[in-house]
């Protein structure tokens, strides 16, 4: 069986996927109800965001509107 690799994001790469600047992206990742995926140290200076983790924040962010708009 073969696994899947993980892929990462770097925060340039995260900046240009949402179309944001750095500090909407630390006011998403402080703000707990905004639930923004956490980076991973991956070594001193290296950090990164799993795109499977950003692929799901997405869907989950997708489902919740979609429930606001059906509760009005």
């Amino acid at each position: 069986m073969k696994t899947t690799p993980v892929k990462y994001l770097n925060r340039k790469q995260l900046l240009a996927r949402y179309g944001i600047g750095n500090t909407t992206l630390y006011r998403w990742i402080q703000d707990s109800s905004v639930r923004f995926p956490m980076p991973v140290q991956l070594g001193p200076r290296c950090v990164r965001w799993k795109l499977s983790d950003l692929e799901q924040w997405e869907a989950n962010r997708e489902e919740a509107e979609e429930n606001q708009v059906s509760a009005a």
